[in-house]
């Protein structure tokens, strides 16, 4: 609901701040007074036209800005196409909003939300979830298919109206599962060049087996064999320096040193260390000497296996050069790409929410069917109701058809259009087309005797006393006191009895000063509402004054 407007430097308004309570809120005045202003500015804050045309002479710009109360759950009941959702993370209390929308003498105009900058779109999105017109011009449109569905659902109890909400909770959480599970497809695809390259590595390293060491021992054999002819000549020719078959060698060498000093131990017992240490030598030399011919007769110089040794390197320089890793840090390459390969397969896992989509289109096509059969069972009773309150209010002649049509898709979706016929002999067509201000207002009144609306929305009528006069005016008049009984009413009228049954009255007064007009926004004290009515009665005089205090007392608010 709305609860304070301020408007300043718009038209013929000077300044003007109004609190509105809750029920219902009379806005009076003479022709010409500037009502059509205040309509505009509330329409200009919905995301209407702006130019600046609209900005008062001697103001740098014109200013329209409300405080509106917001029902609990209202973020969460926005569609996700909504544009008013983008609003969310700038306001400072989701209960309660400031709006605003600037029109400077020259320049674009500018809306705000709480203080900052936003989008028209998504502050008149907003506004026109918690403020619904009814009146001239464009404002007839607001009356879309989606508030004759909230109409119907209200109309055809808490149980249908419960089931609209399931299913519009399911079909948010289909959609993001929709969302996630491309997301998912997408990020498989744009990932499956480093699963592949990953799955590579895995299955490679598996291929080629061995590790660190056995490359070591590859390199250390491929220069052996290389090398094999350099190597038997210095083994070879070691092992004959040593220990030759034929001839006298290093050993024997040592032997004949060890026969010397042996010959004269007797003389100094201290050559005896030195005799030691000879023997040991002479074994050395010997053990040395078999070793060499050992390793002549075992080292492998057969071409073949050098080949097979190369080749084996050569999967290892594959390998390296095509992952990029290197022999030693192997064995953690294949590990690592392993656990992002499990780990990518677990995160991009679409079968859980296909299942988990599987099972929620079962539950909300349940519940979308047995919510299409209750919707089709009140249809019929709704526009009998409404036609019944169009009587009353000297429309009876016309005729309003409630038609729900099933739609496509997993969960169908029903639209809901009211079929409107004003007089017999025409054509139906959609309220909002075949209606004209007056008759679209009434209409509306006779649609919220049936289905009252949500508490939290404010509506603004405005020529809804075109053509309207005698019982007639007494039945709209309680009809829409009734209405704000359950929801904020703010009604442009020229109706007395309107006036009388009000819970708050406006009155604009207009001023001419030479060229100037201004129009003063009054708030009008209980005391002073019997005067206005007389004023809308036509004055003084006759039992003028007595008519309206009859009117006040009839609607328990005396003057």
């Amino acid at each position: 609901m709305i609860r304070r407007l301020e408007i300043s430097g718009l038209v013929v308004i000077e300044r003007a701040e109004l609190d509105l309570p809750p029920g219902l809120v009379a806005i009076t005045g003479e022709t010409g007074a500037g009502k059509s202003v205040l309509m505009q500015s509330l329409t200009l804050l919905a995301g209407g036209p702006a130019d600046s045309s609209l900005v008062r002479p001697g103001h740098a710009h014109a200013l329209v800005q409300a405080v509106i109360g917001l029902p609990d759950g209202f973020w969460d009941g926005l569609s996700d196409d909504d544009p008013a959702g983008q609003l969310r993370e700038l306001v400072e209390d989701e209960c309660e909003v400031v709006v605003a929308r600037r029109i400077p003498a020259d320049g674009r105009a500018r809306a705000f939300v709480d203080g900052q900058v936003a989008s028209r779109e998504a502050v008149g999105a907003l506004v026109r979830h918690a403020v619904r017109f009814s009146g001239q011009g464009d404002q007839r449109a607001l009356i879309s298919p989606a508030v004759q569905m909230d109409v119907l659902d209200a109309f055809s109890g808490p149980a249908a109206a419960a089931d609209a909400r399931g299913v519009r909770r399911m079909r948010r959480e289909l959609a993001a599962l929709d969302r996630r599970i491309e997301e998912l497809h997408a990020r498989r695809d744009a990932s499956a060049a480093r699963v592949a390259e990953l799955t590579a590595l895995v299955e490679d390293a598996a291929a080629l087996g061995g590790g660190p060491d056995e490359l070591a021992g590859l390199r250390r054999d491929r220069d052996r064999m290389r090398n094999a002819g350099a190597l038997l000549e210095a083994a070879g020719g070691a092992a004959e320096l040593l220990a030759p078959h034929d001839g006298r060698g290093a050993r024997e060498l040592v032997g004949d040193a060890l026969a010397r000093v042996e010959a004269q131990g007797d003389v100094d017992p201290g050559l005896a260390d030195i005799a030691a240490r000879l023997v040991t030598a002479q074994e050395a030399l010997q053990d040395a000497a078999i070793d060499l011919r050992a390793y002549v007769e075992g080292l492998d110089a057969d071409p073949a296996r050098l080949a097979s040794v190369e080749d084996r390197i050569d999967q290892y320089v594959t390998f390296e050069r095509r992952h990029g890793v290197a022999a030693g840090a192997l064995e953690r390459a294949v590990e690592d790409a392993a656990a992002e390969l499990e780990g990518t397969a677990r995160d991009l896992d679409v079968a859980p929410l296909v299942e988990r989509r599987a099972a929620l289109v079962a539950e909300a096509r349940q519940v979308a069917d047995r919510l299409h059969t209750e919707r089709r069972g009140a249809a019929p009773r709704l526009g009998r109701a409404i036609g019944d309150e169009l009587a009353a209010l000297s429309m009876g002649e016309a005729t309003l058809r409630v038609e729900v049509e099933r739609g496509e898709g997993d969960v169908p979706l029903d639209a809901c259009v009211f079929r409107f016929r004003a007089n017999p002999g025409l054509p139906e067509t959609t309220l909002a087309d075949a209606a004209s201000g007056g008759e679209l207002s009434r209409v509306l009144l006779a649609i919220h005797a049936v289905a009252q609306s949500d508490s939290g929305t404010t509506w603004v009528f405005d020529e809804i006393d075109a053509g309207v006069g005698g019982t007639t005016a007494g039945a709209v008049a309680s009809r829409l006191a009734r209405m704000g009984r359950a929801t904020q009413v703010v009604v442009i009228t020229h109706l007395p009895a309107v006036a009388a049954v009000a819970d708050a009255h406006v009155r604009l007064v207009k001023t001419v000063a030479g060229d100037v007009t201004s129009t003063r926004v009054e708030p009008l004290a209980p005391g002073d509402v019997e005067d206005e009515v007389v004023r809308m009665l036509g004055g003084e005089g006759g039992g003028v004054r007595e008519h309206a205090r009859e009117l006040l007392r009839r609607a328990g608010r005396p003057g």
